[in-house]
């Protein structure tokens, strides 16, 4: 959000949209439960098999409705999504999956001179979807095998949601980098403003 206000202080020539994907986690009879099938924006049936995988189920909804009404180049999702990224690129890294080479290198070189580093992980869904694999629903919301790049499934997932979209597509698990102990970092911040403002 504050990378937003700040390209709008700065001044943009793009277009940029920034849409929130929120949810309060709060047990309660209407909360997910295992084996619920949700069906997502995208159109999309979810077998839920991991009640604490839920945030990438909001994300999946953000970039369906994003790449559904509005007319983007790019989609960029980030979030704290996976304690697999601490240990697939540390705590000083994100971790990046994306559908095209030019933005992934973009975001490295961003993240060197801004000082919100990250890292490009494996895209390969022809290797990733099958872990979502369920017999009631279009997918699972988590993988089959947990030693399987798990922050690649991870964004494979939300890829899954992308409606009609064939442009470039950036994922970004900033799930260490946006802590310091009890304390944020403001992580992400400097990387989108380096990234699509200030080039």
């Amino acid at each position: 959000l504050k990378a937003f206000v700040a390209a709008a202080a700065i001044g943009c020539s793009k277009t940029i949209y920034a849409v929130l994907c929120l949810a309060e986690n709060a047990v309660g009879p209407d909360a997910t439960r295992p084996d619920d099938i949700h069906t997502l924006y995208s159109g999309v049936t979810v077998e839920i098999n991991n009640t604490d995988a839920e945030g990438r189920l909001v994300v999946g909804d953000g970039v369906a409705y994003v790449s559904k009404h509005l007319n983007v180049d790019v989609i960029l999702d980030m979030c704290t999504l996976t304690g697999a990224q601490g240990i697939a690129t540390g705590q000083r890294h994100a971790s990046i999956v994306c559908n095209d080479d030019s933005i992934e290198q973009n975001a490295v070189i961003a993240g060197r001179k801004s000082g919100d580093m990250c890292h490009p992980m494996p895209y390969c869904p022809e290797l990733f979807t099958v872990e979502f694999k369920s017999y009631v629903a279009d997918m699972k919301n988590s993988v089959k095998n947990r030693n399987n790049a798990q922050v690649s499934c991870a964004g494979q997932f939300i890829a899954s949601h992308l409606v009609d979209y064939k442009n470039k597509w950036i994922h970004v698990d900033m799930a260490s980098p946006s802590h310091k102990g009890e304390l944020a970092t403001g992580y992400g911040v400097l990387l989108l403003l380096q990234l699509f403002v200030l080039d």
